[in-house]
């Protein structure tokens, strides 16, 4: 059967760049309300600012998640911990309309934070879902070795390479003023046209 993105792996390859895990331990906490273990046996909700000590056990939410391996090959070689990106569903339902196409392409082209990942029944991926690399987590290359069994497969190579565009990308963007240019006579032009006043530099009043 004609296989999309990925490619077919077996458990003694080592784990690369690219790899896509299923049921893999992702947790989330709210350091505003943490559920920590007390002296009198009990559980205990407390900001993570106000806890004086230093050795203490949290109760926190564990949800298995696919993810992507982000950390470059060698460092998945003899790196105690691998980097690894949430993937999620991509939830939005457009079977009865042709916005999918459209979305997928704005998806791919202008959310930074995001990339799709199309379904593909060979490698048990059954849903639409996105790479989301605003979540990164960490887990132990060892650990993650054991854990063989639950990688799907690995992008390919055109995938790849727009894997590492869009990470590229993500990480290298940087705030700035688009009107930083602008002399004063198109910093008024400017904010007319967005209807709205803003802090001006010195060349620019």
């Amino acid at each position: 059967m004609f296989k999309m993105i990925y490619k077919e792996l077996s458990l003694s390859d080592d784990l690369q760049q690219g790899d896509i895990f299923t049921e893999l331990p992702f947790s989330y906490f709210d350091l505003d309300a943490l559920f920590v273990y007390t002296d009198d046996s009990t559980f205990g909700e407390i900001s993570w600012k106000d806890l004086t000590k230093e050795d203490i056990q949290i109760l926190a939410d564990i949800e298995k998640v696919y993810a992507i391996i982000l950390s470059q090959d060698c460092d998945c070689l003899r790196e105690e911990y691998i980097s690894l990106i949430v993937v999620s569903e991509w939830k939005k339902d457009y079977k009865k309309s042709n916005k999918w196409r459209e979305e997928i392409i704005k998806l791919n082209r202008s959310r930074p934070s995001k990339m799709y990942l199309p379904p593909d029944s060979n490698f048990n991926i059954n849903k639409k879902m996105h790479i989301d690399f605003s979540q990164i987590f960490n887990l132990k290359r060892e650990n993650l070795i054991n854990l063989k069994n639950l990688r799907l497969c690995r992008l390919n190579e055109e995938a790849m390479d727009h894997f590492r565009e869009k990470l590229a990308f993500y990480f290298h963007r940087y705030a700035f003023d688009e009107f930083y240019p602008l002399d004063k006579e198109e910093m008024d032009s400017y904010e007319k046209w967005r209807k709205e006043a803003y802090e001006r530099r010195n060349y620019q009043r």
